[in-house]
């Protein structure tokens, strides 16, 4: 036998013995003894204990204790449901607490509502947010859903969202999506867990502000394309928090500081001043647009509200909004995104009302992800303050989570109590179990 012809009979022998080899005894391969477990409808069901502690100079600022509990699940075919409610203690030394008169708790529906999905359509019912806008930070479209600021802003606007009870429709049609949505009693700001006051001046007696919204509903067009996105959106809604309007006499200067200066110093009894609060309903047109280029995502928005209430005068005047912003992320996985949001009163009483914000954000996980950094920065024109807060955030295992967050805060010049941004300098430390 040559050598060709030998190297032949080996190639043939090899997958011959490779095939007796595998098919013994030895590795008989039986199908039946994997054990395969059904999903149950608990499985859905996640649970998440926390407490936070916010120390500022001096005293704790914030001092909390909560319980989360979630479920989501396919209840038939079509069918989806969402639950997640959470009770939060808020001790004695907490602000809030302080502010209320006592420690106290508070339940709260983040989410309850209930998804019925057919070809490419969804209607979803029950409690939700709405998210319009592109730019991160900014709210020139996004005002569908208000907010609630007796929770912490972080790092993530998110954090502070409030749910609303509301229908809301979505249809896909190849690039295109068509969204309406429907809030038969819309929710307005929530600053404290109690109702909201307004004092004229000091010595006069303290104005009830709150005021119940009616429906609002809206509708969302959007159409995607290589590497861009164009939406337009037509809505009729309510303000997301109060005017305060006060019945003046004609002025050609400041008339609340003409009328209030005699009896601010004590030389004219009070006067019987009627105050009362409002909420403005308006209708918004809006457009927003993102496009990429690479790894940088560009993004603007803009919006005109008719309508809108002036404070004090209770003037109606119209408002444009407009704000432009970026995403980027680098090849090391940092990620920025930032924007700058501006508004204009067409009103010449009101021009130092207007507004320009600043955000800058940064995102970047460490040591197989269980470390993530990020940092949110905030700058105002009108009220007059910015913020810097940077969160560290560490997953343990399964189960446990700590996050420590630094925050600094210029408020020299601002004169009214913002609850998400607790004081010039503070440190806060939570610690989460879930299961």
């Amino acid at each position: 036998m040559n050598k060709i012809t030998a190297l032949l009979a080996l190639a043939v022998a090899t997958p011959l013995a490779a095939q007796d080899f595998l098919g013994g005894d030895d590795f008989a391969f039986d199908s039946s003894a994997i054990e395969t477990s059904e999903s149950h409808w608990s499985d859905g069901f996640k649970t998440t204990l926390e407490h936070s502690h916010t120390q500022v100079p001096g005293d704790p600022n914030r001092q909390q204790s909560s319980a989360r509990l979630e479920y989501e699940g396919n209840l038939a075919e079509g069918w989806y449901l969402k639950l997640d409610t959470r009770y939060r203690y808020f001790y004695e030394d907490d602000d809030l607490a302080q502010n209320r008169g006592g420690a106290y708790g508070k339940n709260k529906w983040q989410r309850a509502w209930l998804q019925y999905s057919r070809g490419s359509c969804t209607a979803t019912a029950g409690r939700q947010t709405l998210i319009w806008g592109t730019v991160e930070g900014t709210f020139v479209t996004d005002i569908v859903t208000p907010f609630d600021y007796t929770e912490q802003l972080l790092t993530d606007f998110g954090n502070v969202r409030l749910a609303q009870d509301m229908l809301v429709g979505d249809c896909f049609v190849s690039k295109h999506q068509f969204q309406a949505f429907y809030t038969p009693e819309a929710r307005t700001d929530i600053f404290q867990h109690h109702r909201l006051t307004f004092q004229l001046a000091p010595g006069f007696p303290k104005e009830d502000l709150s005021v119940d919204a009616e429906e609002e509903w809206g509708f969302r067009y959007k159409v995607s394309g290589s590497g861009f996105d164009l939406s337009l959106m037509a809505a009729r809604l309510f303000d997301n928090t109060p005017t305060v309007v006060v019945d003046l006499p004609s002025s050609p200067n400041d008339p609340l500081s003409t009328l209030l200066a005699p009896f601010l110093t004590g030389t004219a009894p009070r006067p019987d001043i009627p105050v009362e609060s409002k909420l403005a309903r308006f209708n918004l047109l809006g457009m927003a647009s993102s496009v990429a280029i690479g790894r940088l995502l560009l993004k603007f928005e803009a919006a005109h509200r008719d309508r809108q209430l002036i404070q004090i005068s209770g003037e109606e005047t119209e408002r444009y909004d407009a704000a432009l912003g970026f995403e980027y992320t680098t090849s090391g996985n940092h990620m920025f995104n930032g924007g700058i949001w501006g508004t204009h009163f067409k009103n010449n009483n009101v021009e130092t009302r207007d507004t320009q914000v600043l955000t800058l954000g940064w995102r970047k996980t460490y040591l197989n992800d269980n470390l993530i950094m990020s940092l949110l920065g905030n700058w105002s024109s009108e009220p007059r303050f910015s913020a810097l807060t940077v969160l560290a955030e560490y997953q343990w295992n399964d189960y446990w989570n700590t996050s420590l967050a630094l925050s600094a805060a210029d408020l020299d010049e601002l004169e009214m109590d913002i609850p998400i941004i607790p004081a010039e300098e503070a440190a806060t430390v939570s610690v989460k179990y879930e299961f």
